[in-house]
């Protein structure tokens, strides 16, 4: 399996490359982005930012090992975020982010069906597991326009708020996504 670059209507899902480090800082260097994932610290650190491009473009080196596969996510060839898929050698677990400039205009959900179906197009996984903190019903509502169901609520651990926040988990089964929900 090769890099992947995943074309829709107004995107491209590309595999994440080191001079998207200053988009990233600038992009997670807002709270209001940072304090809705799990593993961003704020203020961004730039070698946190370093260490991660450099692991995540590694995994693409060796996609059938790599127990997580991210995607950035540009726009008019500008980055505005980003979809992973942690956990691949479990239950795959969906993360993403998008840059505040960009939020409300669908591109999240564009980007979020088109990597869940490289996903089951591309692997044996049956089942995607997404989680959303309470207090963004937005991101919920990404996961449930394809097809997430709730499953349960769970604590999110939140690096940039030191502990865990009220979340909620959903997953998607293939063949639900697949014959279209």
């Amino acid at each position: 399996m090769m890099p992947a670059e995943i074309r829709t209507q107004r995107l491209v899902l590309r595999s994440p490359q080191m001079k998207d480090l200053d988009t990233c800082a600038e992009l997670l260097g807002d709270y209001d982005v940072a304090k809705m994932l799990s593993r961003v610290p704020y203020p961004y650190e730039l070698e946190s930012g370093r260490a991660y491009l450099t692991k995540v473009a590694e995994n693409w080196q060796k996609p059938e090992n790599a127990d997580e596969l991210a995607f950035h996510i540009d726009h008019d060839g500008q980055m505005i975020g980003c979809v992973s898929f942690k956990k691949l050698r479990a239950t795959p677990e969906f993360g993403y982010w998008l840059g505040k400039p960009f939020w409300g205009k669908g591109y999240m959900s564009e980007a979020v069906h088109a990597a869940t179906c490289w996903l089951f197009e591309n692997t044996a996984h049956m089942v995607l597991a997404g989680e959303a903190m309470e207090e963004n019903p937005a991101s919920l509502k990404v996961l449930e326009n394809i097809g997430f169901r709730v499953v349960g609520e769970v604590g999110c651990n939140s690096v940039s708020r030191g502990g865990s926040v009220p979340a909620v988990r959903a997953e998607l089964h293939r063949s639900e996504f697949m014959t279209g929900h």
